[in-house]
Order: structure tokens, then sequence, then C-alpha cells
């Protein structure tokens, strides 16, 4: 009687083949979860001493893909240059036991960068003394795990490019869990505890997998694999220049979207790891045994996604539906070029080589993000270029045309004086209608959709767009400047009768050009709004601190013999608030004000206590508090800063995080009194360059308040809104924002 084919006992062959392989797929998913679990863990360690700029992000990125490279290099050095299995088990594990040495990863609170230099060099070397070892342990297990295979003598050793999809399914599986259950549920002296242990993990995982294929193949000199057939067995340097370019514009792309978005909503955790996301998950998409998504539609969908994008360059709306539709367009991007990448595999006897081009090209993008462009771009041009370069490179793919023609240059010139005579009106003026806008943007979208099927005029066509949107945004800027905290813009606004300050997306500060009125605070620090009542009624308060100094509006309000210090993290705020070419707050009503440079809370930290009657915070990185700011710790911090009576008014205005219940329950946890105002203005108001603003005061006690009891518009706090106090150990950015 024949036993049925699924009745049939498993051989120990096949039990062994299927062991290997599950021993394999679990070393790679580990190693993969860590190497981005750590990221924004440590990133989050340090992000406070750097005043929670973006650039802390970026720079970080740009370290690790470093390591990465780094990593990628040995393990193929590695494969080559040590014949012997035994020998490659025995120096890759001594390498990961060194990095248990590293552990739990911690940085002190006291540390401070130089006030006075770029603190790039600063945070490179702390990421490379914290946590470089073991990142570069991680980074180069997955190669390795992957040529060890191909050399096991399984029957799939032959194309182990599957086992890709494990470690992107463990990199993406961290980054989902950090935002969404790791950072909401534990400290990062928790998760750094945890990381701990992972990396135990993945350490007795590796001895299984050396126990593994040392059995099979006991002593030998390793074989170089079988390659399958589709795949080539050489390859030139011009290949690998292609792997590389294929690799670079999605990086940098990743970076510069990362940038767009936490400038304006919060540079946090939660926003760096959807791009990173989007990232991996197209390298999934890309690599996938079968086609999860066709090239010609992902071909078509790109091409939609960079016409959307230069539509919204001349038009205003919602920043969560213009951060969709560029995030949107970066992962169709980079799924073309990632397909593009995987059609190019060589065989296994070149996968280090592969993941080495790969990793280059990435690290490539990081290190032209992070430290190039801002040195040879005065705004955030790389990632309008790395779209660009995204349309060029489609001329790689299959069936796409190569050559360049003289209409492929006319036709992007003429589109892009078309459409810069069509903004110079259109860009700033109220009065222009939706359907007006719409009629001069889609003939343009139109043309560039019919561009796009010559890669080359495509390309030039999106340059000329993005290059007339500068052009246009840009005749009314006085002065534009960019360094490690962002770009820092003064601008003529209001047609002509005010200059601004403009970080990033959002004014930090704006001055009345004509000299009679020059001394009048506007925006958030109107007369008629929160902090103008508060210090109207609160009397003089002899020594007052300010945490953000913007145009030193501010200092307006200075009564006479009061002494006023603004601390400021970016030294090229302060020029320009010095500036009079452009701003007279501080040469007009400063007197003897003091700005001391460098982060608002550690400069704090250094003074003795009770020196101060009045603290203001009012610290942005365009529309985004620091979150290091509004933490159990500092709230402590500043009222121990406090004389008696004291008091603290806070700038919580933000146009997607809802900050009043965190900064409630934080006031509620540390013992304090609160009131807070949300100010919208009149007409009135806003003709005299008033803006809507929230504004909290904190005291020791209620009393220390009753100043503001005849402003009927302060009111008291409602406390234990915001759940589980944030603290320098745990923040909850999801809770906050306003969906």
């Amino acid at each position: 009687m024949e036993i049925a084919a699924s009745a049939r006992p498993v051989l120990p062959a096949e039990a062994k083949a299927s062991a290997l392989k599950a021993v394999f797929a679990a070393a790679i998913f580990i190693s993969a979860f860590l190497l981005f679990w750590v990221q924004p863990l440590f990133s989050k360690m340090v992000l406070p001493s750097l005043g929670g700029s973006p650039s802390v992000w970026n720079t970080a990125m740009m370290f690790f893909q470093l390591v990465l490279l780094g990593g990628y290099c040995y393990a193929h050095l590695l494969t080559r240059s040590v014949t012997r299995l035994h020998w490659q088990f025995a120096i890759h594990g001594a390498i990961v036991v060194a990095g248990l040495f590293f552990l739990p990863l911690a940085i002190s609170r006291d540390l401070a960068p130089p006030a006075d230099a770029s603190p790039i060099p600063w945070l490179l070397a702390l990421l490379a003394a914290s946590v470089g070892w073991p990142f570069f342990a991680l980074s180069a297990s997955a190669p390795l795990l992957q040529a060890w295979f191909a050399r096991s003598g399984h029957r799939q050793s032959g194309d182990p490019y599957f086992l890709y999809a494990a470690s992107n399914c463990g990199s993406l599986l961290a980054l989902l869990s950090f935002p969404i259950l790791l950072e909401p549920r534990l400290t990062l002296a928790g998760q750094s505890t945890g990381w701990a242990l992972g990396y135990a993990a993945l350490l007795a995982v590796l001895i299984a997998v050396a126990v593994f294929v040392s059995r099979r193949n006991a002593g030998e000199i390793l074989p170089a694999p079988d390659a399958p057939a589709i795949a080539p067995s050489t390859t030139s340097w011009r290949e690998r220049l292609v792997w590389m370019a294929l690799a670079f514009v999605p990086s940098s792309l990743l970076l510069g979207v990362t940038t767009y978005i936490t400038t304006d909503i919060a540079s946090a955790p939660l926003l760096w790891v959807i791009p990173l996301a989007l990232y991996l998950l197209s390298f999934i998409v890309a690599f996938s045994r079968h086609s999860l998504l066709e090239t010609g539609w992902a071909l078509k969908a790109q091409t939609v996604g960079i016409l959307c994008v230069a539509a919204l360059a001349f038009s205003r709306g919602s920043v969560f539906i213009i951060a969709g539709a560029h995030l949107l367009t970066f992962f169709v991007t980079a799924v073309v070029c990632h397909s593009e990448l995987a059609r190019r595999r060589p065989s296994a006897e070149n996968l280090t080589v592969f993941y080495f081009c790969m990793s280059a090209g990435g690290a490539a993008g990081g290190v032209f993000n992070a430290l190039v462009a801002p040195m040879i771009f005065s705004s955030s041009y790389e990632y309008y270029l790395a779209l660009i370069a995204a349309c060029a490179l489609r001329s790689l793919m299959k069936d796409q045309p190569r050559t360049l023609t003289l209409r492929d240059v006319v036709y992007p010139l003429l589109l892009a004086g078309l459409v810069a005579a069509m903004s110079y009106r259109m860009i700033d003026a109220a009065s222009v209608g939706v359907v007006t806008r719409l009629a001069c943007i889609i003939p343009c979208t139109i043309a560039l959709y019919l561009f796009a099927e010559r890669p080359f005029r495509f390309a030039f066509s999106v340059a000329g767009v993005f290059l007339a949107s500068m052009l246009i945004q840009g005749s009314d800027v006085l002065h534009i400047e960019r360094n490690f905290f962002g770009v820092s813009k003064v601008k003529l606004v209001k047609n002509g009768r005010m200059t601004a300050l403009v970080h990033g997306t959002t004014m930090h500060g704006t001055e009345f050009v004509d000299p009679a009125l020059r001394r009048e605070p506007l925006a958030y620090y109107a007369r008629s709004g929160p902090v103008g009542q508060a210090l109207a009624l609160s009397g003089k308060r002899p020594s007052v601190a300010a945490i953000g100094l913007g145009t030193g509006a501010l200092v307006c309000y200075r009564k006479p013999g009061e002494r006023w210090t603004f601390f400021e993290i970016d030294g090229a705020v302060e020029r320009i608030a010095r500036d009079t070419r452009y701003f007279h707050y501080l040469a007009d009503c400063g007197g003897d004000t003091k700005v001391v440079l460098g982060d608002g809370r550690l400069s704090l930290k250094a003074l003795p206590d009770r020196s101060y009657d009045l603290i203001i915070l009012d610290a942005f990185s365009s529309d985004a508090i620091p979150m290091h700011l509004l933490t159990r710790e500092a709230i402590q911090l500043y009222l121990k800063k406090l004389k008696p009576r004291g008091v603290i008014l806070a700038n919580i205005s933000n146009n997607y995080l809802d900050l009043l219940p965190i900064l409630s329950t934080l006031i509620d946890s540390v013992g304090a009194a609160g009131k807070h105002e949300t100010f919208l203005p009149s007409a009135a108001d806003a003709a005299h360059g008033a803006t809507a603003s929230i504004w909290v005061a904190i005291s020791a006690a209620p009393a220390d308040l009753d100043f503001l009891a005849s402003e009927k518009r302060w009111r008291d706090i409602n406390k234990r809104q915001g759940g589980t106090p944030w603290s320098d150990d745990f923040s909850n950015i999801f809770s906050a924002v306003r969906w």
C-alpha cells in the first residue's frame, strides 16, 4: 500500500537543510532588527545635546551608512582572503564578542557640543565611541551570513539573495516597532537593556550557524558557489558605478525628505522612521522573488509623483498632504532604482562586491546630504537635485531611450520660461483664485507628463520647473544662511511692509520696515497677545532669561533696571538679529542684553539656582519645539532657577502637535501651577502684526500667577491630560500629533 506524498516522513537530509535555512534566516533577521532599532534609539539619546536639530538624524544616518560600508568592506575582504570556514567564524565571532563591552548603550546628559564650532565632528566622535563597534559587527553580519550560506552546500546556496528579504523584514519590523511599541512603552534605559539582550541572542544564533555549517564543511577550503544562469559571474567597473548611482539617489532622497518633514513638525523618531521604513520597503518590493510592482507601473507612478511634487512647489496647503505626496514620490522612486539594482545583481560569487557597491552608493548619498550640501548650497537644493537625478537614471531601465537630442534641451528651457512667467505674479498673490492657479499648473503638468517618455528630456524639464520655482520664491529674500541647525532666511513680507526671519517654512519674528514702528513686537510677541498681556501685568522682573532669540522682539518689553539674557543655540540667528540692515530690536531696545550661545537647557543648568525672576521658553526649529525642553527634568530645572514668586512663560504654538496636554501633565507631575491662553487675533490685531499663538504660564505656587487674574483669557490648566509625563528617558510624540 502506497503512502500519500503528503504523509511521507521528512528525510533527515531535508530536515537538516530546513534547519540550516531557518538558522540563517533567524540570524539575519535578528541582526537587521538590532541594526535598525539602534539607529533611532541612539539618535534620540543624543538629540537633547544638540537642541533637537533635524541635522542630528542626517549626521547620524551618514555615520551609520559609513560604518555599514566599512562592515561590507570587511565582509568582502574576510570572505576573499580567509578561505577556511572556521577561521572566518572565529574572526567575526571575536568582533561580535568585543561589541559586548560597549553595552548597554548610554551617554551622559552633561555632554555638550562646542558652542563656537560645527557640532558634526563632536557628534561623529560620540557615535563612534559609543555605538560604532557594535554597529560595525552587526553591519558585517548580513553579507557574511549570505556569503556563508552560498557556500553551505544547501540546494538554494547558488542564489542566496532570498535571505535579503529576511534582512529587510527584520529592519522594517524594527522601524515600525520603535514608534508604535517600543518608544511609548519603554524608557531609553529599558530599550538599551533590551537591545543588549538582543545582541547577546544574536551571538548565540551565530554560534549555532557556525556549528551547523562546520559540520557540513568540516575544515575544508570552501569552493566558490555555483552561479545561477541568469546572473553574470563577472562585473565591470562601469557596472559597479551603475550600482553605486542607483543606491546613491534613494539614499540622498531619504535624508532630503526626512529633513523636509522633521523641520516642520518635530525632530523625533516617529518622523525619522517613516521615510526609512519606506526606504526598506522599497528593497523588499525590489528584491522579492515574485514581482510585487512591475517596472512599467513603477515608472508611471514615479512620473505622477514627481509631477505632484513639481506642482506643489507653486502652491500651499496642509503639510500632511504635501508631506504625503513627497513620501509617496520618494517611495516609488526608491522602488524604481532598487528594482533596477535587483535586475542587475551578479552571481553569488560577487555577492559581497555587490553589497559593498550598494553600501558605497548609500554612504555617498549620506555624506553628500550631511556634509557636502550644507557647504555648497545655501538652501536644501540637494533634495531636488536627487529627484532630477532619479529622472535621468530612468535611462538605465530596459526599453528606455538613452540618446540625447537638441530638443531634449530646448523644450525644457521653453517650459521653464513659461512656468517662471506664469508664477511671477501668482506665487504669493492672495487674490489669485484656485481656478486661475489650476489653469496655469495643469498645462505645464501635461507637458511634463508627455516629456516623461524621454528620460533626459524629463530630467531637464523637472530641473527647469524646480529652478523657476526657486527663483520666484527667492525674489524677496534679502539674506540666506545655512548651518547644522537649518536654513535661516530674511525676507520681505506683507507687500514689503515687514521684514521676517524664516527658519524652514516658519516665521520666527517680523519687524516693520517703517523706522517709526520698528520697536513694536509683532507675531507671537504682539502686545495684544498672551506674552504681551503677561509682561504688561507682571510688573518689574529684575532678572529675565529667554531660551530662543529669534529676531529679539521680546527685548522690547525690557523695563529700565531689568537684566535680560538670551540663550540661543544657533550662531546664525544671533548674527541676523544683530544685523541692523534687517532687524533693530536688539540695537534699539536691548541695551546691555547678553546673548549666550549654546543649548538653553544646558546653559541654564550651569548657572546658580534662584537666578531669574522670569524664564521665557521660545525655542523653535522651524515649527518644531525641541522635545528635550519639554520634559519633567527640564521643568524641574527651570523651577530651580527661578527666584521666589518667579514665573515661566512657554510658547507652545505648533500647527501639527497638541502640546498643551503634554505640558499640563508635566506641570502636575512636578507639583507646579499653571495657566494657559490660546490666542486668536482679531482683524484689528492681525492688521497690526499679531498672529495666533498658545502660551503657558508656570510657577511653583498658584499664588504666583495671581497677577494674571485680571486677564480672563488666561485659564487654569486642566491637569493630567497627556498620559505618562515626558522625561529625558521617555517621550511619545505619537500621542501629541494633531490627527
